[in-house]
C-alpha cells in the first residue's frame, strides 16, 4: 500500500521548498513522540488494569500459619493454593488448599503448583531450601519472626504491598492501634504481677522484654515477673515461687495444664495458685504474630481487670 502524502496544496500551505525540508525533517520526530505517547497510554491503562485484578489472579502458597491470617486477613483466603497444616485450621482459607509438612515442605509439590508467590517464616538455612522454586522465577518472601507489636505491622504491610493490598493492610494496622488505645488507656499503673508459661515442666519456658508478648501483659496492665531479663528464658520454678504472681497465664493447650499448673509442689504458696487465678491465654492468639494477637490481650485485660476490682 502507498500513501500520496504531498499535493500541490500542501507545498502551498507550507510556503515553499525551504519549508518543506524543514517539515520532512520533523516527521521521524514526531512519529516517534506519537509512538512514546501510545506506549505511555498502553502502560497506564494496563497498570491500572493489573493493580485492580491481580490480587484475583495470584496464586499463593503460606508455609506460616501466621503469614495465612494476614493473608486472610486482607481478604486473599481463596488465593492461598497451598499451605502448612498448622495453616488448614485457618478461617477464612481455601479449602482446597493443598497441606504441606511446616519446616520440610516438597518442594516437587510446590513446583506443580505453579505458585506466584511463597510465604514462608523461618530462618536463612530453611530459605535456602527453596532456591529450585526461585530459579523457577517464584517469588520467596521470608517474613522474619516478629519480636514486637510495630514488627508485626510491618509483617502486615510488608505483605500488603506485595500482593497489592496495602491499603487493606495500613487499614487492619490502623484498626489495631484504635482497639489497643482503647483497651490500654486505663491501665498504666501495672500493678498486677504477671506469670505467663509457654511451655510445662519439666521444660518451663516464659519469656522477658524484647517479646511482643510481653508487650501485651504491659498493655493489659499487668507487670511481667521477668521483665528484666531478655527474650525467651528458661527459669527455675524457685524463681517464679519467690516472685509470686498474683495471676499465671499460660498458654499450654493440654488437656488438664491448669490443674498440673496448681498441683506443683510449692507452688500452694503462690497468690495465683491460692486465689485461684491460673488462667489459658489462647494458644494460637498468643503466639501467632498476626492481627489475632489483638484477642490475646483482650483475654489477659479482662483476667487482670478481675484483680484489680478487687482490691
Amino acid at each position: 500500500m502507498s500513501y500520496k502524502v504531498f499535493s500541490k496544496d500542501i507545498f502551498i500551505f507550507l510556503q515553499g521548498e525551504k519549508e518543506l525540508k524543514k517539515f520532512i525533517h520533523k516527521i521521524p520526530i514526531l512519529l516517534y513522540l506519537i509512538l512514546f505517547l501510545t506506549i505511555f497510554t498502553s502502560c497506564v491503562s494496563q497498570d491500572n488494569v493489573s493493580e485492580k485484578n491481580i490480587e484475583d489472579k495470584l496464586r499463593i502458597v503460606s508455609l506460616a500459619p501466621s503469614n495465612t491470617e494476614i493473608l486472610v486477613g486482607l481478604s486473599l483466603g481463596e488465593n492461598i493454593i497451598g499451605a502448612d497444616e498448622y495453616s488448614e485450621k485457618v478461617e477464612g482459607i481455601n479449602k482446597e488448599a493443598q497441606i504441606f509438612r511446616i519446616g520440610d515442605p516438597n518442594i516437587e509439590e510446590l513446583l506443580k503448583l505453579d505458585p506466584d508467590i511463597v510465604l514462608l517464616s523461618g530462618h536463612v538455612s530453611y530459605v535456602a531450601k527453596f532456591e529450585e522454586l526461585k530459579n523457577s522465577g517464584v517469588e520467596i518472601i521470608n517474613i522474619e519472626t516478629a519480636e514486637s507489636i510495630d514488627e508485626i505491622y510491618d509483617s502486615m504491610l510488608f505483605i500488603g504491598e506485595k500482593t497489592y493490598k496495602l491499603d487493606e493492610a495500613n487499614k487492619m494496622v490502623e484498626d489495631l492501634k484504635n482497639k489497643i488505645e482503647e483497651i490500654s488507656k486505663d491501665n498504666s499503673d501495672q500493678s498486677v504481677t504477671v506469670y505467663f508459661e509457654i511451655s510445662q515442666a519439666p521444660y518451663i519456658y516464659s519469656f522477658g522484654s524484647n517479646t511482643f508478648l510481653n508487650e501485651l501483659l504491659m498493655l493489659s496492665g499487668g507487670t511481667n515477673i521477668f521483665q528484666d531479663l531478655d527474650g525467651w528464658i528458661s527459669p527455675n520454678e524457685e524463681s517464679i515461687i519467690n516472685a509470686n504472681p498474683q495471676i499465671i497465664f499460660t498458654n499450654v493447650d493440654v488437656t488438664g495444664n491448669i490443674d498440673e499448673i496448681k498441683s506443683r509442689v510449692g507452688w500452694e504458696n503462690i497468690d495465683a495458685v491460692k486465689n485461684n487465678r491460673v488462667y489459658y491465654i489462647d494458644k494460637d492468639y498468643s503466639s501467632r504474630p498476626s492481627q489475632f494477637f489483638i484477642n490475646a490481650l483482650y483475654q489477659m485485660n479482662d483476667y487482670i481487670k478481675q484483680v484489680l476490682n478487687e482490691k
